[in-house]
């Protein structure tokens, strides 16, 4: 056993490392550094870490992949058995290490040079957990020399998987698609009108399922959009619909939502699209101080009407709190932007720093300028059988006006699905790929 040097620190000579191959450069009980090849300098991972990292079997269950111990446990006075060695494991080398646990138990860990390579830094580490770098920020411009790859027909996205995966990296990417040529749900009988037991029938089900599940609301698991007399819902009239997100004043709001034009033949009612985030880099680029106010000030979403009462609180931006791009600039997580259910604001020029507020108000000023301008907009009569599918997170979305005076109709079916669900899409589908 490692004894009379326990609490020293060993040092190999760092001259006779090879960069084609990982090797040892010196470890202690609280970090061991390594020599990665193609790297430049040696790296430093926190033993805590790599105990904690450890997926032997005797760590990670088989069969259910899931964890047989607590970080809190394995972190106590944690120490190294002997010198921590470099084998071959799974045709590549590996870093070997006997750890000691407080309670005398002992675990051997091998970690993978490809292991320690992707956890050398915080976006290695995130890389293929998030796709911010994949992401495209879009006006008009950006999104009109796009568009074709965004439609994909509705029977290959069903059947075939690459298809799928288009809709799912465009939806990362854009934070938009489109699917085509469904199949008219009038002409089932099983769907002539929504109820419980036949929502998995309905084409806008099937397509949501696809992701994994439908993201139920006090909406139901699908949810009719007709022009409807004394509406509970804006979006149920034929007035302008502003610029806006989901479920804003939710814990959770969908990540996605999808829209099945099923009727779409009334006069206007175009629907009108516009990336937030490409809204809040140009606050970012232009006034930094007003960007910033708007990470602070929460705003108020509520819905208090028809014997509900939903309320949250959350500002209009939010960053990752983990990953910057090269750049220093930070990533984007989430927007949020919901006029017609906004409250009255809970903090005011009464309760916060007065220049704090004018520069949030200037911010809200910009955000708005940019997401209305028509240059900054994608705009679209969407045709019938055919389906929206967009980022409720990212992708702010209106319709304009419209009128049944032509004795057209107008009939929407809509859906959620969970971020998490389509993330975990994202994840694995690109996953498949390497």
């Amino acid at each position: 056993m490692w004894k009379s040097r326990a609490n020293q620190k060993l040092r190999l000579s760092w001259s006779n490392y090879s960069r084609r191959h990982l090797s040892l450069v010196s470890y202690n009980n609280r970090n061991i550094v390594v020599a990665l090849s193609d790297l430049e300098s040696p790296v430093t991972f926190n033993n805590v870490f790599l105990r904690d990292a450890c997926d032997s079997p005797e760590s990670v269950d088989i069969s259910t992949r899931q964890k047989l111990f607590t970080t809190a446990h394995i972190g106590r006075q944690l120490s190294i058995v002997g010198e921590p060695k470099v084998v071959e494991d799974e045709g590549e080398k590996a870093l070997e290490v006997v750890w000691k646990h407080h309670d005398g138990s002992t675990r051997t860990s091998k970690y993978l040079e490809s292991f320690l390579k992707k956890s050398s830094t915080l976006n290695s580490r995130m890389k293929g957990k998030f796709f911010f770098d994949e992401k495209e920020l879009w006006t008009l411009k950006e999104i009109g020399a796009s568009l074709d790859s965004l439609h994909v027909d509705y029977q290959q996205y069903l059947a075939q998987e690459p298809v799928f995966k288009q809709v799912v990296n465009n939806l990362n990417r854009f934070g938009i698609s489109f699917i085509n040529n469904i199949e008219d749900p009038l002409e089932n009988p099983e769907t002539q009108v929504l109820t419980a037991d036949n929502s998995p029938q309905w084409p806008v089900a099937k397509m949501a399922c696809r992701f994994g599940y439908v993201k139920p609301t006090f909406y139901g698991q699908l949810f009719d959009v007709k022009n409807e007399k004394n509406a509970k819902n804006i979006a149920n009239t034929n007035v302008f619909l502003p610029l806006h997100m989901d479920l804003c004043y939710y814990e959770s709001p969908p990540g996605l939502q999808l829209l099945h034009f099923i009727q779409n033949s009334t006069l206007g009612g175009e629907n009108v699209f516009s990336d937030s985030f490409a809204a809040a880099k140009y606050v970012y680029n232009t006034d930094r101080e007003a960007y910033e106010a708007l990470k602070q000030v929460p705003l108020t979403f509520h819905y208090d009407n028809n014997g509900e009462y939903y309320y949250y609180m959350r500002p209009l931006i939010v960053e990752d709190n983990y990953m910057n791009k090269v750049d220093g600039a930070p990533h984007i997580k989430e927007v949020n932007y919901s006029p017609p259910f906004q409250g009255p604001l809970e903090l005011t020029v009464n309760d916060e720093d007065p220049q704090l507020f004018d520069d949030f108000m200037r911010g809200m000023v910009m955000f708005e300028d940019f997401v209305n301008d028509p240059k900054n907009q994608y705009i679209q009569k969407t045709p019938e059988n055919s389906c929206v599918v967009f980022d409720n997170r990212r992708v702010l979305h209106s319709r304009l006006e419209f009128s049944d005076s032509n004795g057209g109709d107008r009939w929407l079916m809509g859906c959620y699905v969970d971020g998490d669900a389509y993330r975990s899409k994202l994840r694995t589908l690109n996953r498949a790929k390497k």
